[in-house]
């Protein structure tokens, strides 16, 4: 079960959602970028030019 204070996030690479983490709502915006870069650091390549978090929606990291 989800906790009220938890929300799910999906992360994307370069626009695809690549994986979906549970945060805490409340999440610092470079805590849940540095969260998603884990979740999804096998499947990004590249050097990262561009980070967006929308707090408890998505993160989008874009990669060139």
């Amino acid at each position: 079960a989800m906790k009220d204070d938890e929300v799910e996030v999906a992360v994307q690479v370069n626009g695809k959602t690549r994986a979906v983490i549970s945060v805490p709502a409340d999440i610092s915006k470079e805590d849940a970028i540095a969260q998603g870069k884990e979740a999804v650091k096998d499947k990004m390549s590249g050097n990262v030019v561009k980070e967006i978090y929308v707090p408890g929606k998505i993160i989008n990291i874009v990669c060139k």
